[in-house]
């Protein structure tokens, strides 16, 4: 007996119940399937009554099971599915119900998407009242509504989607071993776990296609196991999950577990003391408001005793005459700016045009890696026959001196999520022709001034997409459309997107790279995550991969025997700084115990002159090492950096570019990162490398496991050396490609066809390299570290609109400060003078 879908019908003293489910299968418009009914230990008599009205619509499509004493859901599961050999399976439980349509959908989507293990559709959960005629709608509402992927990240919290929803490929079922018999609830949760862990999950949205009734009042047979049986399904979820963390622990140790559970701990400690901290100024600012609100109304009545309201109005009318003729004489003046720049040149689209190019230069604190990226860009348009620059900054006059190149000032901007998103709302505003408000009308004109005479913006390289830096996320967001408004092409490389990206910076983000006309993605992290916000991108290399090729060195100054470079961010993570410290230097010690050779510590960020940043945590380091030549160096140059990086035996960082220039000449690394968004960072760089492996978190740091990683990279160093040899040939073509495929934009002035894609190189068969963790702990820590981000971002966001809410006061009583010095004038001289006095007086007080 074979049909392409089993239907598993489980039922146990559900009659009335029974013959609805039965309808909902011969409803169906895909008639290829096989009802499995399995009687669990329930009435034959019931069954019976359900399927003698049926019997002759369901012909031989049926196969009924009669279960002497209940086996359980998950047993009767497995019993009706091993009873036939269908290619797909589905559990319809005997008290819920489809859409005609779902079986014909679902199958159509595993005929198209073959590397699907199953799908779901979009669930409804309607509330029923059974009464003797049938039943009453009590409720209808959608089963997680917000849900647009189904993710083992999401259903580690609990179930996203219910038997009834959900069709799977039998060949799936057999390799996993079934549903497990031991478990009297949440069978379906546990399945669908381990389904994850190895096969991805379709998901259909748009209108609801599978119906999970529940009826909250009712009792024995007829009520649903996790309403009647809440204790059971709290108590077997806590079973399940303490038996998969005991497996991750024995396989991969205690201590990502650990780091994870002080992680949570630690900044969620931070952010309940930051709402405390929230909800205590937004009670005063309540306050001030009352107070305030007492002082409006006893003006109130002051002007009326006054008998002067008409000079009032009229003063209130002048001034705000006065501010909508600045506003639109602000927008003129920018509107005609804007228009001016769209004519360009004859020759805009050759060699001579001038770039902008935005990079993250000019900080206080000397940053190698946003300057490498941008020394990088402006090299490569170099080589192909670009002069005309001019580099965005916030220091001009360093700049020049680096660069040699004309610099402009960028805007001031805030850094408080609800601030800046007000502001970039002004921008656009200004930029679609409304209104300009003082600040918005500085971003802009502060923009137009600096792209005047160009034809394109590149934004070079970075990090700084992403809500964790939403200053530097703005500046990007608002000098793309300035650009855009002004007809200039955007070319966005080499950038990390995210992985914090709020709601509002996710949106604002999308809306802006999609007006680009090239956007590339430095690892597959972001290239994935733009793809889900509908942006297109290329996959490509850092800016800077290779930018220490032709870096000379003065080798009189290096030590001859070779060395191991270095580098240490101050941030921690959720790790005590002196936890970090002994940590790092223990990583050097180990280094030196295998190679005997002297420790360089290169700093990445820190002032020129000074001993801070990279160079003070680098001396903290240096003084817990055991290792008896560690040489702190000062800041350098960018491309000094990365040569003294690149011609090192060995690569220790916590930062990312160090990394990446050791991968591009060759030098095995050692990378740490400190949180998810160096995983991603790191990871990613790595994973172009086809060496993801090597990569260590803080938390797999101190659990006896640092030496054995330690050991077998060093151990395999000149594997790793050749293997990178190896891939760098392939990737540095492919990294010219990219700047080729810019300058194509450049010259044409429109969007390039289909690139050449980041090649993908696989990891050597040769190299033994273990993997720090379970992939399922992997996204755990990023799911935590996301949502970790995310409250922080919306605690700051509330604490702007206090901070808005607390400055209306002030702003308040200036006006009103205002109005009385000019009620004064008013009545001087005249009967009320002394009314005006008392009115002063109350006021002030």
């Amino acid at each position: 007996m074979f049909s392409r879908v089993a239907v598993i019908i489980r039922t146990k003293d559900r009659g009335r119940l029974l013959g609805r489910a039965l309808d909902s299968v011969l409803a169906q418009t895909y008639t290829d399937w096989l009802i499995v009914l399995v009687n669990d230990g329930g009435s034959r008599a019931q069954v019976d009554e359900a399927l003698e009205p049926r019997i002759a619509d369901i012909g031989d499509r049926l196969l009924r099971l009669d279960n002497q004493t209940s086996l359980g859901m998950e047993a009767a599961s497995n019993l009706g599915i091993r009873a036939v050999d269908s290619e797909f399976i589905v559990v319809h439980d005997d008290d819920d119900e489809w859409a005609p349509e779902f079986l014909a959908i679902t199958v159509a989507h595993l005929e198209q998407h073959p590397g699907d293990g199953g799908v779901s559709v979009e669930t409804e959960i309607v509330y029923e009242r059974l009464t003797a005629e049938g039943r009453d709608i009590e409720d209808r509402i959608i089963f997680e509504p917000d849900l647009r992927e189904i993710t083992l990240v999401d259903l580690l919290h609990y179930n996203r989607f219910v038997p009834i929803s959900f069709l799977f490929r039998r060949s799936v079922y057999n390799e996993l071993g079934g549903f497990d018999e031991n478990l009297p609830v949440v069978g379906d949760w546990e399945f669908h776990l381990r389904f994850l862990v190895h096969h991805h999950i379709g998901l259909i949205k748009g209108r609801p296609l599978a119906f999970w009734n529940q009826r909250r009042s009712a009792l024995s047979s007829e009520a649903n196991s996790f309403i009647a049986r809440t204790e059971e399904h709290q108590l077997f979820s806590l079973k399940i999950r303490d038996r998969l963390v005991r497996e991750h622990a024995r396989e991969f140790g205690l201590g990502p577990l650990l780091y994870q559970r002080e992680l949570l701990a630690v900044e969620t400690g931070r952010l309940h003391h930051r709402l405390e901290e929230i909800s205590r100024q937004q009670s005063e600012g309540t306050e001030q408001l009352t107070r305030l609100v007492g002082d409006v109304e006893q003006i109130q009545r002051n002007v009326r005793a006054a008998s002067q309201p008409l000079p009032l109005r009229a003063l209130r009318s002048v001034r705000r005459r006065l501010r909508e003729r600045g506003e639109r004489q602000r927008s003129l003046d920018l509107h005609a700016s804007r228009q001016h720049a769209v004519v360009h040149s004859p020759a805009s689209l050759g060699k001579e045009q001038r770039v902008a190019v935005f990079g993250d230069v000019g900080q206080h604190e000397y940053h190698v890696g946003d300057e490498a990226m941008t020394h990088a860009a402006i090299a490569a348009l170099r080589k192909r026959g670009y002069e005309n620059f001019v580099v965005l900054t916030h220091d001009v006059g360093q700049t020049s001196g680096l660069y040699g190149l004309p610099a402009a000032p960028r805007p001031e901007v805030p850094w408080n999520p609800f601030e800046r998103h007000q502001l970039l709302q002004e921008v656009k505003h200004l930029l679609d022709g409304g209104p300009a408000t003082e600040r918005a009308a500085d971003v802009v004109r502060t923009f137009q001034d600096a792209f005047s005479g160009c034809s394109t913006l590149l934004l070079a390289g970075g990090g700084n997409l992403t809500s964790q830096y939403g200053g530097l996320l703005f500046e990007r967001l608002a000098a793309i459309r300035v650009a855009h408004s002004m007809g200039l092409k955007v070319v966005v490389s080499g950038q990390t997107v995210g992985p914090v990206l709020t709601g509002p910076d996710r949106a604002e983000a999308a809306e802006a790279l999609r007006l680009c006309n090239v956007v590339g993605s430095r690892e597959r992290h972001t290239h994935d995550l733009l793809t889900s916000m509908d942006v297109e991108s290329v996959l490509v290399l850092d800016d800077a991969a290779f930018l220490a090729q032709g870096v000379g060195l003065d080798a009189s100054a290096l030590p001859p025997s070779g060395y191991i470079a270095a580098t240490f961010a101050p941030g921690s993570g959720a790790m005590p700084r002196n936890d970090y410290h002994r940590h790092m230097a223990r990583l050097l010690d180990l280094a030196y115990e295998q190679l005997q050779l002297p420790i360089l510590l290169l700093p990445h960020v820190s002032t020129f002159g000074a001993q801070d940043g990279d160079q003070e945590c680098h001396a903290a380091i240096a003084r817990l090492s055991t290792a008896p030549d560690v040489r702190v160096l000062d800041q350098r140059p960018a491309e000094e950096t990365a040569a003294l990086t690149a011609n090192a035996e060995l690569v220790i960082s916590s930062r990312y570019h160090p990394v990446v220039f050791g991968l591009s000449a060759g030098v095995p690394v050692l990378p740490v990162a400190v949180d998810y968004y160096g995983e991603v960072r790191i990871g990613g760089a790595l994973e172009s490398w086809g060496l993801r492996r090597l990569l260590r978190s803080l938390r797999h740091l101190g659990d006896g496991d640092d030496a054995k990683w330690v050991n077998s990279v060093i151990g395999q160093r000149a594997g790793i050396r050749e293997h990178l040899q190896h891939q760098g040939k392939t990737l540095n073509a492919f990294h010219e490609g990219w700047w080729d495929a810019v300058t194509a934009v450049l010259d044409a002035g429109s969007t390039p066809g289909p690139l050449t894609p980041l090649p993908l190189v696989d990891s050597n068969p040769s190299l033994i390299l273990e993997q720090a963790e379970s992939p399922e702990a992997t996204r755990l820590n990023a799911s935590n570290e996301i949502a970790i981000g995310n409250l922080a971002q919306h605690t700051e966001w509330l604490q702007g609109e206090l901070n808005q809410v607390a400055a209306r006061p002030d702003g308040l009583r200036g006006s009103i400060a205002g109005i009385t010095s000019s009620g004064q004038k008013l009545l001087s001289g005249t009967p009320l003078q002394a009314a005006a006095e008392r009115f002063r007086t109350r006021i002030s007080r």
